[in-house]
């Protein structure tokens, strides 16, 4: 009977600081799986964004398939001549109004029925001329000489957003012959 009278609550000391250690150990628990998820919401996101920007400049390809001559290009709004475009593509002002052109994409938001919009804009980028000696690149292998026209090079600029708000640029070049 003396030494249960001696313990003066040893055990409860001992189970207090083991229930904090493992009270430690869930939180600490806890807050690696909100990091994690986080980290896969923003690799999501960016993804998203990237289809978004991916899927407009695809949109800006088939716009310049369907032209039939340049006059439509300018010094202001979307569609820009050579030197015209705007000098900083993470400016606010670039995405805005008539500086850029908005569209839908076929993907949907969170809600599954929104569909995300992309903003492009397409600069006339010059000419890549057929200037080369026809016989150095010619394999026709004595058929009649192949001959190729001026192409009209267009770089189109695409921005993609997330659903949470990550914002991806794709630039990419094309060609057309008029």
């Amino acid at each position: 009977m003396k030494s249960i009278g001696r313990q003066s609550g040893a055990v409860l000391i001992v189970s207090l600081i083991i229930l904090l250690v493992l009270t430690l150990i869930g939180v600490s628990g806890a807050r690696g799986v909100l990091m994690n998820e986080r980290m896969t919401f923003a690799s999501r996101d960016a993804k998203i964004a990237l289809e978004v920007a991916e899927t407009m400049a695809r949109k800006g390809e088939a716009y310049i398939d369907s032209l039939t001559d340049t006059s439509s290009f300018g010094t202001t709004g979307w569609l820009r001549t050579a030197g015209d475009g705007p000098d900083d593509l993470f400016a606010a002002d670039t995405w805005k109004d008539a500086n850029s052109r908005a569209e839908e994409v076929s993907m949907k938001g969170p809600d599954g029925v929104t569909k995300l919009k992309g903003r492009m804009f397409i600069e006339m980028a010059g000419q890549a001329t057929n200037d080369a000696d026809v016989s150095s690149v010619d394999k026709s292998a004595g058929v009649s000489k192949l001959s190729a026209s001026d192409v009209q090079v267009f770089k189109i600029v695409a921005r993609g957003q997330g659903i949470g708000g990550t914002e991806r640029i794709v630039v990419t070049l094309y060609g057309k012959a008029f």
